[in-house]
């Protein structure tokens, strides 16, 4: 039997350490990082503009909705492909819902995923949108959190 544990790996790199040194103050620290993956481009990262961060930089915010996204959109892609449906285009529009905590801590309550699939062939919509809810009990991203992600689908079908 194939070994069925997949095992992923990026560095972080601080790079917001240039003009101070050792950073003693919370004010003073920078919040630039870098993302290495062997083999990929550097994705350059911040804390959100919130929280004294790089507005022109992903922050681990952005970069979760992003997978989350990105995991469902390869599942829903998977499961229509599997049943010959044909996607003419798909776009997704996420938010994440942080809330801070008495304690100064921060926890995503929710994601709601807002994707639209334009099919390019005429297609039961209720069908394709029932694929969406099988590609979120699907998504490793999804099955990862601890709290809900839920999905408002549009589906427009060729007539």
């Amino acid at each position: 039997m194939p070994d069925r544990t997949h095992r992923y790996q990026v560095s972080l790199l601080w790079t917001g350490n240039g003009e101070h040194d050792g950073a003693s103050r919370q004010a003073h620290h920078q919040r630039s990082y870098e993302l290495h993956c062997t083999g990929r481009p550097v994705i350059d990262g911040s804390a959100a503009p919130a929280f004294r961060g790089d507005s022109q930089k992903w922050n681990p915010e952005k970069l979760l909705l992003g997978a989350l996204c990105a995991d469902h959109q390869l599942w829903f892609i998977h499961l229509c492909t599997a049943m010959g449906i044909g996607i003419l285009s798909y776009a997704d529009h996420a938010e994440g819902i942080l809330e801070e905590f008495d304690d100064g801590s921060f926890s995503f309550t929710q994601v709601i995923l807002r994707p639209h699939a334009a099919l390019s062939t005429a297609h039961d919509v209720k069908q394709v949108i029932d694929l969406h809810h099988d590609a979120a009990m699907r998504s490793c991203i999804a099955r990862s959190v601890r709290f809900p992600v839920t999905c408002e689908p549009r589906v427009t079908s060729a007539q």
